[in-house]
Formats: C-alpha cells, sequence, structure tokens
C-alpha cells in the first residue's frame, strides 16, 4: 500500500464506508459536521484518509447516520487496524522517493506546527540543494531502489521550504551537533549548508537549537524525529530501516523532544557553532572527499546551476596539485550551488 490514507480509502477502506455511509443516510458532509458541532473539514479529512477517527467519531458518525450495532462494530474494527497499521516505508520508497516526499508536503501544509529532532542529517526543511542530492542518492543504494527519480523528490523538498515563510505556521529544529560536522558532501557545499542553518536563527516563528558535545544529558536521543501537529499529532521516527510513523504514541515523542530543549543553545551560543564548524572545514576539497558507491562507480554528480545539466568531476581535470580543486574553482562551485537554493526556495 502506497500510504495510510490510501489504506483507508480503498474500496472496502474506513473512509471510503464512512462516506457511503453518509450517502446512504442522505446527509451532506455539512449536515454531518453540524449534527456532531465539527468543522466541515474535519468530515472531509476522514473521509479521504487525512485523519484517522476516533473511536468517539465512529460512535456519532454512526449515531447521526441512524447505523445499525453491526455497522458501528464493523467499523470500529477497521478504526483499530487503521490505528495499528504499519506502511512500510520500503513498499512506498519502491515506487520511487518523490511520492514519499510529496506526503511530507502534504503533512507540513496541514500541520501548524512542526518539529524536527535530527542526529544525522539537516533537516529537509533546511537542506540546501546539493546536500539533499546527496541524501537522495544514498537512499538509492541503502533501500535498494530501483526506481531513480531523484531530480523529481528534490524539487519536491524544495517546494516544501515555502512553507517556512508561512506566518501561520511554527518551525521547531532541534539539532544534535554532530550534524554540523559530518562530512557527507564536499566541503564547500557544507559550508553552503552552514550558511543556510543561520539563515534561520532568528526568524519569528522558528525556534532553531543545538545540543552541544559534551553536554550532560538528562535524557538519551534514541532516533531521529519529526513531529507534525494539525488536525491530528503524526510523529515519524527514523533509522537505518526507514521510518515508522506513530499516532497514538506521538505525545510521548514531543515529550521526549521537549525534554532534549532543555540541554539546547539557541540564538548567538548556536551560531557560535555553526561557524565553529564551517572553520573546521577545509578551504580546499580533494577528489576522494566523499566515499564511492558500492559499484564501483568514481564520478560524482554536481548538478550546475544553469539549464539543470550535470557535469562530472573527474580524474584530475580542472584539479591543482595533490587531486584538489583550485580555490578559484571550490569559490565558484559553491557560489553555483547557492544560486541554485536562491531559485530554488
Amino acid at each position: 500500500m502506497e500510504s495510510l490514507d490510501e489504506w483507508l480509502t480503498q474500496p472496502d477502506g474506513l473512509g471510503t464506508r464512512l462516506r457511503a455511509l453518509r450517502a446512504q443516510a442522505g446527509l451532506s458532509g455539512k449536515d454531518l459536521a453540524d449534527a456532531n458541532g465539527w468543522a466541515q473539514s474535519k468530515v472531509s479529512r476522514i473521509e479521504n484518509g487525512k485523519q484517522v477517527p476516533s473511536a468517539d467519531d465512529i460512535d456519532a458518525w454512526c449515531r447521526a447516520c441512524g447505523a445499525d450495532a453491526q455497522t458501528k462494530t464493523e467499523l470500529l474494527r477497521q478504526r483499530n487496524e487503521a490505528r495499528l497499521a504499519h506502511v512500510s516505508f520500503r513498499s512506498r520508497m519502491a515506487r520511487g522517493q518523490a511520492k514519499v516526499q510529496q506526503t511530507y508536503n502534504d503533512l507540513v501544509r496541514e500541520a501548524t506546527l512542526i518539529r524536527h529532532f535530527e542526529t544525522v542529517y539537516v533537516p529537509g526543511l533546511l537542506q540546501v540543494r546539493e546536500y539533499a542530492r546527496r541524501v537522495f542518492e544514498e537512499m538509492i543504494e541503502l533501500h535498494q531502489l530501483e526506481v531513480d527519480d531523484v531530480d523529481a523528490a528534490l524539487a519536491i523538498r524544495m517546494q516544501r521550504q515555502q512553507f517556512l515563510y508561512d506566518p501561520a505556521k511554527r518551525f521547531e529544529f532541534l539539532l544534535a551537533e554532530p550534524v554540523l560536522r559530518f562530512l557527507l558532501v564536499q566541503p564547500a557545499v557544507m559550508r553552503a549548508q552552514l550558511d543556510r542553518l543561520q539563515t534561520v536563527i532568528g526568524l519569528e516563528h522558528v525556534r532553531f537549537g543545538i545540543i552541544p558535545m559534551g553536554t550532560v544529558l538528562t535524557r538519551t536521543p534514541q532516533a531521529s524525529v519529526q513531529i507534525y501537529v494539525g488536525p491530528e499529532t503524526i510523529a515519524v521516527a527514523e533509522d537505518f530501516a526507514g521510518e515508522t510513523w506513530h499516532r497514538e504514541n506521538a505525545e510521548a515523542y514531543s515529550r521526549g523532544v521537549d525534554r532534549l530543549w532543555e540541554e539546547a543553545v539557541e540564538g548567538d551560543r548556536a551560531r557560535e557553532l555553526i561557524i565553529g564548524a564551517a572553520q573546521t572545514l577545509p578551504s580546499l576539497f580533494s577528489s576522494d572527499a566523499l566515499p564511492t558507491p558500492s559499484d564501483g562507480r568514481q564520478d560524482r554528480t554536481a548538478r550546475t546551476a544553469a539549464g539543470g545539466r550535470h557535469h562530472r568531476l573527474r580524474g584530475s581535470a580542472g584539479r591543482g596539485a595533490g587531486g584538489q580543486l583550485s580555490h578559484a574553482d571550490a569559490q565558484a562551485y559553491l557560489q553555483c550551488g547557492k544560486d541554485a537554493d536562491a531559485r530554488g526556495a
């Protein structure tokens, strides 16, 4: 199954059955909402698989539609199945990363509060283009994907960053300091990425914090997690195997992140840590700064800012002594990444 909303809206899915029950009773979505004191949008979200109804919601729905006890029992059973349903990350990814990214765009669109705690990656909402490309390329190998839709997934992730400028939404980004230090991309790209992080510090609707290395922690970070607070609260925990969505236990993740915020630094102190990480990056980068893919390919593809074309960083072409790019080339590469991000934001 592609996603939970698809599971809920399949021909015999819970959302589909609730819609049919309402129609059979001759009620419009507004009629049903008014009968139960709900916003009309709640009826639409439930019927379209965007929200899993509570047991009380099922009871109210059945009462308003005049459903019998057996129908109510069957719907409650389906509701429990939906609550416990684990949508396989691998099965979702098998059909391409672009669709997975669109799911996250939808989550952010519906949410009013978006919280990230990250132990490895820069949050997707803050990634520069070439950093994000590196993450998507790794996912192909890590999850043995047959679909290579990196460009499409990248475009959708960049679109999601527009929500950062929506004053109706609030964002919290909490990073463990190693996120600033892990060199997952060429140093010039990482420098642009660290610069990007500084731009969100101080934004009125964004809270940004870093847990410094060496801090004595009262709560152990166990996984990267994203929490989306909207019509319902959804926590998405991530590890090597992929992601797991939690609805019933989302509050436990929220409490854990709250405790981790107590150990974080913000504002100028967070900025100092970012600058410190940037200062440790070499001014030139070598051809072997990144690990080569397991299939033995020696090339790394970098997206140019103009025309969406690719160029290859091959052998020693364009490099100075020791296989390194010249300082001028390094600066040009960095500016290329900044220009691409300016257009994609």
